[in-house]
Parts: C-alpha cells; sequence; structure tokens
C-alpha cells in the first residue's frame, strides 16, 4: 500500500496480549498499514473504525480483526487521514463546531417541548382510552387511600353529609362505574373538589358549607364526574408519571411507577380544554336533570370574590380551575 503520510507512532493491542506493542501506522487512501517488530497488518477503511477526536485523549482506531491502536500524536493523525482522503462522520464533525452544537441544542429543547406540550397529551389520552376498568378501579382505590390518609375525616353533619350524597344519587349516571363521594375536611387545602380515577369524587366540607343551593353543589359534582367521564384523570397521571415510569423502567424497579402516584396528585391539573369539556359535560347534565345553571355560576362568582379578597382557602379551588370568569360566562350563556 503506498503511504499518503510518514508512519505515525502507536501502541497496538492484538486483543490477545494485554502488553500493547509499539507500532507505526501507514495511512494510505485504501486503508491502514501497521508496522511493527515481527508485525504486519493492512486493512482496508471498510474494516476499520475510527474515533471520534478528543482534545486530550489519544485517538482509538479499531480494526474488524479486535485489534486496535491508540494514537497520541492527534495532529499528524489529522494531516494522514486528510491525505488520505479520509473523513470523519457528518456527526463528528458537526460535535466540533459550536454553531452546529448551539442549533442542535436548539432543536432538542424545541423538540422536547413539542414532545411534552403535544406529543404526551395525544399519548396519555390514547393510553387512557385503553386502561381496563378493573386496572382504572385499582388506580383509583390506591388514590384514594392516599387522599384519606392526608386528608382528616369530616366534620360534617350526618344532615349535611346525607345532603351531599342525596344530590350526588340524583345526578350519577348509570354507566359501570362505582361511583362514590368521599367527604374530608380540606384543612388548608379549603374549599375544593376534585375527582379520582374510576370514579371517586372527593368533596371537601369547606366547598359543601359554600355551596347551600342543591344545584350549586350539583353543578359542581356534575363537573368532577365529566373529568371521570372524559378520562381526564388518568390522562393527567399518566402524562405525570411518564417520565418517572420510564425511568424506573430503565433501573429495573417497575414499583416506581405506583410510587409516583402520590406525587402526581399533589399536582393534578386540568388544562383549558379539559376544564370546557368537564363543564360542557356538566351543562349537558345539568339540563337533563332540569337543574338550573345560575346557582353553579353563582358559586364560581363567590370563590372567585374569595380569591381576590380574604379567602385564601377558598382561593385553591380556582387554581386547578383556571379561566373562572370564562367558564362562568359559557356557563350563563348555555342557561338560555
Amino acid at each position: 500500500m503506498s503511504a499518503a503520510a510518514p508512519a505515525l507512532a502507536a501502541l497496538f493491542y492484538d486483543g490477545v496480549r494485554s502488553q500493547p506493542l509499539t507500532v507505526g501506522l501507514l495511512v494510505g487512501t485504501s486503508g491502514i498499514d501497521v508496522r511493527g517488530e515481527s508485525l504486519e497488518r493492512g486493512y482496508g477503511w471498510e474494516r476499520v473504525h475510527m474515533s471520534e477526536r478528543l482534545r486530550h485523549a489519544p485517538r482509538v482506531i479499531r480494526f474488524a480483526d479486535g485489534a486496535f491502536c491508540e494514537v497520541s500524536d492527534q495532529a499528524g493523525l489529522d494531516a494522514a487521514l486528510l491525505a488520505a482522503g479520509y473523513r470523519d462522520s457528518w456527526v463528528a464533525r458537526s460535535q466540533r463546531r459550536w454553531s452546529h452544537v448551539l442549533v442542535a441544542m436548539v432543536l432538542l429543547l424545541a423538540t422536547i417541548f413539542v414532545v411534552y406540550r403535544w406529543g404526551l397529551p395525544v399519548a396519555a389520552d390514547f393510553g387512557a382510552r385503553r386502561i381496563p376498568p378493573n386496572i382504572e378501579a385499582r388506580i383509583g382505590a390506591r388514590a384514594a387511600q392516599i387522599i384519606e390518609n392526608q386528608f382528616p375525616p369530616s366534620k360534617l353533619t350526618g344532615e349535611q353529609a346525607d345532603r351531599v350524597w342525596r344530590v350526588f344519587d340524583s345526578i350519577v349516571p348509570s354507566d359501570g362505574r362505582q361511583f362514590r363521594v368521599v367527604l374530608r375536611d380540606g384543612g388548608p387545602f379549603g374549599a375544593n373538589a376534585f375527582a379520582l380515577p374510576g370514579g371517586t369524587i372527593v368533596v371537601t366540607d369547606q366547598l359543601v358549607k359554600l355551596a347551600p343551593e342543591d344545584a350549586a353543589l350539583a353543578g359542581v359534582l356534575a363537573h368532577e364526574i365529566g373529568h371521570v367521564e372524559r378520562r381526564h384523570v388518568m390522562r393527567q397521571v399518566i402524562s405525570s408519571t411518564v417520565v418517572g415510569a420510564v425511568v424506573t423502567l430503565i433501573a429495573g424497579d417497575v414499583s416506581g411507577v405506583m410510587a409516583g402516584l402520590p406525587a402526581a396528585l399533589a399536582n393534578l391539573s386540568y388544562s383549558r380544554d379539559m376544564e370546557r369539556e368537564a363543564d360542557a359535560y356538566a351543562i349537558d347534565l345539568l339540563k337533563r336533570k332540569n337543574i338550573p345553571l345560575e346557582p353553579l355560576a353563582a358559586l364560581l362568582e363567590r370563590l372567585q370574590t374569595a380569591h381576590k379578597g380574604e379567602g385564601p382557602d377558598w382561593a385553591r379551588y380556582l387554581k386547578t380551575h383556571p379561566d373562572t370568569a370564562d367558564r362562568i360566562a359559557a356557563i350563563r350563556a348555555a342557561e338560555h
């Protein structure tokens, strides 16, 4: 093989002995020749894999027979490769250019954002709709256990509790789910109601007291039923735990998926589209039951007013139910 550059000093590892041999490399247009004491090998370029160039580490040249060389003379190797017409891959070349690295970082961040903003919700919706009811019920039971352990028991009177269950029974659909209401003292969480997977609706004492009209209470319960019927709860749980699930699956500990459920519940919130869907479901359900919509709108107004005034506990409800003013307007528009 005709050499395009003088022989380059290198350490040759034959894959059999641990001690390297000092050799000279002849880099040519058809490949690399290795010359040393009692050693003479030739490798065509199709049998050569060149490592990426690093600033301080020797460059490694691997051969198809398992042997490899380490070359410390980076500049000499670069010149020999250039003379032989060898070019690094476009990825390796791009990594040495800051402009390319910057563009790659921007594209990576943009891809992550797009996947998180649009791809993950679509995937979560797809997955949530295909979760068997018994699996959803098991997840819901676990979620209910977490909630019941974190919230103190309800302090409502028997008459107040009976009212909640009576209103709930009057609107709950018969779709095969085991819907139920769990009453809890909201404490610092304040006036709130939220749905769990499988059909459990949690209502705090503070919200019950803030909704003296049965129609207002029915509206809140119908809204939460809408989240269950539209699988919003499972979609949010899937979205909230998908990153942790991937990490734990890679680590080999599948139990981490369920271990992440408390964090997912703590950060449970709904998108604007989900809120609109739940409101639309509630409006339709209330109309079919001949329940007026105005009490629900008035209740949301009281919550909104409390949020602006001296009612920090009540404001908790608004934090998980955004765009309250728009929701009120839509509910009143649907009344007519």
